[in-house]
This record gives structure tokens, C-alpha cells and sequence, in this order.
């Protein structure tokens, strides 16, 4: 029995033990300082500042979470703005159609107006002949009108046909210009136009062509007088008896022949693409133009010691037995000088 006594006293004295500390750790007491004993064997006591550095701490270390306002819709006044504008566009239609409705009351009005004194003459006796004198008026004027038509519709016609006339002569015009620009570039071809006396650059082609045209009736007349009339005096006078041809008409006419084809073998360096011009022979043509023939010192001397073609011609002159040209050149060189 003592001891059961002992052991409800110690059980007693434990739970109290437990209700003690249970009652000190449920109770937090906050305070600024603390003694020396409460800061030995404190366990539920924190100063203000560490309760104030702790909750800074765990405010910092949490994500702060931005809480989003709700939206409020702008009420803006756009919407506002084209509501009063369509109304306004509606009222503006509704009036519109309000006046032309207006509008076309008054035209109907003013006709049945217009319209009413007219039936009423007409059944009046007297105004008979009124409505046949307007009946008359209007044939007039429709008959005015039909001629009038028939006016502008025979206009119609000449200008039809002069349309057609101006289109036949553009097509005219269109081949001529077609063949002119054909024409121009075979001439253009055929001759080395730059080669020619005058020739400059900044002209146009049109006259570069009449230059080379000018030059080509310059050589033919220079040929002419002075080789072809000749020997076409000579066969001309010996043609009924050719076998009695004197040795010197002989001799002229063969000079005459030589000649002229030494002046159109020069010639042709102006004219022939793969040919490429002597040198003095643009010079040579301005003086044709003066009647002249060409100028000894514009010449070269024939060379003997060295091969040429110039030196075959004049040896095979030699045979024939021809000394002295009337055209003495070929290839710059003057063939009468020995």
C-alpha cells in the first residue's frame, strides 16, 4: 500500500513536471533585453530585434507573389465616337432621301401640271388646230433631227475614210523607213564611212553617208574626165577599123586602162573591210575634187634594192613597154620614178 502511495506521488510530481513545461513552451513572452540567468536557460524567449531580423529574413526569402489587379475593360471613347459617326451618316442618308423623295414629288407635280391644260385644250373645240400646229412642230423637229443624223453619219463616213487613207500612209512611211534603215546599214557595211575625208564623229549618219557619197561622185568624175573619156575617145575613133589602132593611141589607151585601175585599187582600201587605207590617199581625193591629180611630194619614191609590189608592176610595165602614167601611184609609191 506505501507503495502504490509512492508511485501516484511520483506520477504526480512527473505530470506536474509535464503540465510546467507544456505551460512554458505554449506561452512566448516577447521582450527587449534579457538577464543573464533568462539568456542561460532561455528556451521560448526572443528579443524583438531577432523577431524582427527573422521575419525580414523569411520576407526576403519568399517570392513575393505580385498579385495582378483585375483588368478593368477601358471604356474608351472610340466606340462611342463611330456609334455617333454612323448615326450621324444615317441621319444624313435619311435626309438625302428625304429631300430627292421631296424632289421627285415636285417634277411629278410640275408634269401633271404641265400635262393638265394640255388635255384640257384638247377637249376644247377650238384648240384643235393648236394641238395639229405642235403635232406639226414635232414631225419638224424629228425630221430636223433624222437630217441632222444622217449629217454626222456621212461625216462619220469621210472621216472613216481619211483615217483609213492616214493608216495606209503610215504603213508607207513605216516601209520606207524600214528600207532606209535596211539601205543605211548595208551602206554602212560596204563602205568604211570613218576612213572618208571629213569624217567626224559628232555628225550624224545621215550626213557621214552624204560625205561618202560627195567623195564617191568626186572619184568617179575625176575618172571619168581624165581615164574612161579617153579611151572611150580612142575605141570610139578606131572601132570601124581596129586593126589599123597607131602605136600611140596604142600606148595611150593602154596607159589609160593601167591608169584607171591603179586609182580604183587605191581606191578600194577606202571601201573593202579587210583592206586598211594607205595612208595619203584621203589627201589625194580632196584634191580630185579641184580637178587636180596627185601631189608628187606626197609620194614615195620606188624603192629598187628591196622587194615589192609596186617593183613587180613597174618591171611588168616595162615589158609593156609603159614608161611614164598618167596615174604614176600604187600602194603610196610613185611608179614613174626610177
Amino acid at each position: 500500500m506505501l507503495h502504490k502511495t509512492y508511485i501516484s506521488l511520483l506520477f504526480l510530481f512527473f505530470s506536474a513536471g509535464l503540465w510546467a513545461q507544456q505551460q512554458d513552451t505554449q506561452r512566448i513572452r516577447i521582450a527587449d533585453t534579457l538577464s543573464v540567468k533568462e539568456k542561460a536557460n532561455r528556451n521560448v524567449i526572443i528579443l524583438q530585434t531577432e523577431l524582427d531580423s527573422l521575419v525580414k529574413q523569411y520576407n526576403d526569402s519568399q517570392i513575393q507573389k505580385v498579385t495582378k489587379e483585375p483588368k478593368q475593360e477601358k471604356v474608351t471613347t472610340t466606340n462611342q465616337y463611330v456609334l455617333l459617326g454612323l448615326l450621324t451618316t444615317i441621319a444624313l442618308l435619311g435626309f438625302v432621301i428625304y429631300l430627292f423623295y421631296q424632289h421627285q414629288k415636285k417634277i411629278s407635280r410640275v408634269i401633271f401640271e404641265l400635262n393638265q391644260p394640255s388635255k384640257e385644250a384638247a377637249s376644247k373645240p377650238g384648240n384643235e388646230l393648236h394641238i395639229i400646229s405642235k403635232e406639226k412642230k414635232g414631225k419638224m423637229a424629228s425630221k430636223n433631227l433624222e437630217s441632222r443624223i444622217n449629217e454626222l453619219n456621212t461625216e462619220l463616213s469621210k472621216l472613216s475614210a481619211e483615217n483609213d487613207g492616214l493608216n495606209r500612209m503610215i504603213k508607207e512611211y513605216n516601209g520606207i523607213q524600214h528600207e532606209y534603215d535596211s539601205l543605211k546599214k548595208g551602206f554602212l557595211n560596204a563602205y568604211k564611212v570613218k576612213n572618208y575625208p571629213d569624217y567626224d564623229k559628232s555628225k550624224e549618219e545621215t550626213l557621214a553617208i552624204k560625205s561618202v557619197l560627195d567623195t564617191e561622185n568626186i572619184v568617179a568624175a575625176y575618172a571619168y574626165e581624165n581615164f574612161l573619156k579617153p579611151i572611150l575617145t580612142i575605141t570610139d575613133a578606131n572601132k570601124n577599123s581596129p586593126a589599123k589602132l597607131s602605136v600611140a593611141d596604142r600606148e595611150k589607151l593602154l596607159d589609160m586602162l593601167v591608169s584607171l585601175s591603179l586609182l580604183y585599187i587605191e581606191y578600194l582600201y577606202l571601201r573593202v573591210n579587210e583592206l586598211s587605207i594607205g595612208g595619203k590617199m584621203v589627201e589625194r581625193i580632196k584634191n580630185f575634187s579641184k580637178g587636180g591629180g596627185p601631189e608628187v611630194g606626197l609620194l614615195k619614191k620606188l624603192s629598187t634594192e628591196f622587194g615589192s609590189r609596186a617593183l613587180v608592176m613597174r618591171m611588168a610595165l616595162d615589158k609593156a613597154e609603159l614608161n611614164k602614167l598618167s596615174y604614176p601611184v600604187f600602194d603610196e609609191t610613185n611608179l614613174n620614178s626610177q
